[in-house]
Order: structure tokens, then C-alpha cells, then sequence
């Protein structure tokens, strides 16, 4: 086991950092060797919120954008490391010694997918302006004729991510349960982005976190427009979803029929 982590662990440093594949994604990885933790930070799962909380009980300073904190990129500022900052030898030991804390939130599956289209595909503002196009051109799209490309719907967005294996899709709506890596790193704390405040707050208090960071916990930071999911989500859909995403929903107890309740 030590040895096929090893060279897992390995393998993902060779990734390169934009690119999403069915192994561990580095990026997602934050550590902490003075507190001794790892966290995954899942894509859609309150990831900003959480990277900025850890940069600052870290005594780091934030970036003037705070979305920068995905891409440990501000001149002149020091960010918590990745897995690929570690020798693979000292990665074995915080993915499963008892020494070391590991700990993410999951997020119900309706509400996190729905979450990544509004962030990534509906705003067309975002990077994913090839993506789109796939979409466009998958679901028959008539074509703009000159005209700025529009918006793509949900619905066809989630047929299109339905035709896709999970390890080659975008971290923002790549299973959970794929993400997590479970069989191969032991979590000690699995929360929940519902009660994301209480669970961070437990997490936060092993490391004598300060009051005031603790209190910043619900203040929320890259938000998309609140919507109910039943907005979204018709019963055909949410089927399509579940089946996409049944591990997920097995695994971390969310219903199947939690589209039309969860808001």
C-alpha cells in the first residue's frame, strides 16, 4: 500500500496544475505542517471560503482579489502548500498517518452541480468559453451567425457531462466521491457544506483558531444567485443527476428526492 501511494502521489505531481484527470488533483490539496492537517478542498463545496479561513489561521496574509487564493499566485505572498510541495515520502505519511488531521466537506449533489453551471457555464464572463461551444454544438444549437454565442441551458449541460466518464471531468462537477480518493487517503472529519459553519468551527477549535475567525465563518464569499433547485431540477432531470452522481448520494446520505426540498 505504501508503495502503490507512493507512486500515486507521484504520478499526480506530473499533472499538469489546469488539467483534471481521474487521479488526485494536487490543487485541491492545502496542508498545513505547523497544525499538522490536510484538507481537500472540492470545487463548488464553500472551497473559497475555506482556503481563505485556513490561509489566515495560518497567520498568512490574503490576496487584494481573494478569489486568487485557488491559484497561489500573488507576488510577494506565501500560500499553504500542496501535496506536490512535499517530498511523495512525506505525502505518504499525511494521507495516512495518525499524526496528521484530514478533513472536506461534501455538498448535496443537486445543489453543488447546479452551483458550478450558475459560476462556470451560465456566466459567460468565465473561462469556459470552448466548453460552452461543446455543449452548443452537442445539444444542435443553431449556429450565432456573427452573433456573440449565448447562453447554454441546464439541461443540456448536465446531458453532456451525463456522456462523460468521471475522471474527465472538470473538478467543479466531478463526483465527490471521486475527488475525495477515500480508498486511499484516511479522513478523520467529513462535514458538510449544509452545516458548514458548526462542522468548520469543531475543525477550526482543535487548532485554537481565534474568535473572530471563527465569527467570519458566515460571511459567505463567491456566491451564485440563490435559486430554489426546483426552479432548475424537473423529476426527469433529477434522475439524470442521481444516476450521474449516485455514489455520491449513497455515500454522504443525501435523498434522491432532495431536489425539490433543498433550496
Amino acid at each position: 500500500m505504501t508503495t502503490d501511494l507512493y507512486r500515486w502521489i507521484e504520478d499526480a505531481k506530473t499533472q499538469p496544475p489546469d488539467e483534471d484527470s481521474a487521479g488526485l488533483n494536487v490543487a485541491d490539496t492545502w496542508i498545513s505542517p505547523r497544525h499538522r492537517y490536510f484538507c481537500m478542498a472540492i470545487p463548488k463545496n464553500a472551497c473559497s471560503k475555506t482556503k481563505l479561513i485556513l490561509q489566515q489561521l495560518e497567520g498568512l496574509p490574503l490576496p487584494p482579489d481573494p478569489m486568487r487564493i485557488h491559484f497561489r499566485d500573488e507576488p510577494g505572498l506565501a500560500f499553504l502548500p500542496s501535496i506536490a510541495d512535499f517530498a511523495s515520502a512525506d505525502g505518504v505519511e499525511i494521507l495516512t498517518s495518525p499524526d496528521w488531521f484530514r478533513f472536506a466537506f461534501v455538498r448535496n449533489p443537486y445543489a453543488r452541480l447546479f452551483s458550478a453551471y450558475k459560476s462556470q457555464v451560465l456566466d459567460l464572463t468565465s473561462p469556459y468559453v470552448g466548453f460552452r461551444e461543446a455543449i452548443r454544438q452537442a445539444a444542435g444549437y443553431p449556429t450565432a451567425n456573427g452573433a456573440t454565442p449565448g447562453r447554454v441551458g441546464f439541461a443540456d449541460f448536465v446531458r453532456y457531462i451525463a456522456g462523460q466518464a468521471d475522471g474527465e471531468r472538470d473538478g467543479h462537477w466531478k463526483s465527490q466521491t471521486g475527488s475525495l480518493h477515500r480508498d486511499r487517503i484516511a479522513y478523520d472529519c467529513i462535514g458538510r457544506v449544509e452545516n458548514f459553519a458548526q462542522d468548520f468551527t469543531q475543525i477550526l477549535q482543535r487548532f485554537a483558531a481565534p474568535p473572530e475567525l471563527i465569527g467570519s465563518l458566515d460571511e459567505r464569499v463567491n456566491t451564485t444567485a440563490v435559486l430554489p433547485l426546483a426552479a432548475a431540477y424537473s423529476k426527469q432531470l433529477a434522475d439524470t443527476v442521481y444516476a450521474i452522481y449516485r455514489d455520491d448520494f449513497e455515500s454522504f446520505g443525501y435523498a434522491m428526492d432532495s431536489w425539490m426540498f433543498h433550496d
